[in-house]
């Protein structure tokens, strides 16, 4: 799940939130938080300053980096194309 809101900075900013009750070893949290890092740093020039958190809300049922890692991508990517239309209107 994928929250967002207007930044006072001037960048976007990424915040994960891991529960230890859906993923309960420390290595499959910091994976997931490595992805989602990663996957934010390779998306943050195309982002309008936003602060997003990315919130894990369910146990994955697959833990594969691929999947997780389009899954991610796929998240971050609703955020940028939510975020354009806004940015167009405001011209």
């Amino acid at each position: 799940m994928i929250h967002h809101g207007p930044s006072g900075c001037d960048g976007a900013r990424l915040g994960v939130v891991i529960a230890k009750r859906f993923l309960k070893r420390a290595n499959t949290r910091n994976l997931v938080k490595r992805l989602a890092r990663e996957a934010f740093r390779h998306m943050r020039p195309e982002l309008k300053p936003l602060d997003i958190i990315l919130r894990l809300n369910a146990r994955p049922a697959v833990l594969d980096r691929r999947l997780l890692r389009e899954e991610i991508d796929a998240l971050l990517g609703r955020v940028r194309r939510a975020a354009a239309p806004a940015a167009e209107t405001g011209r």
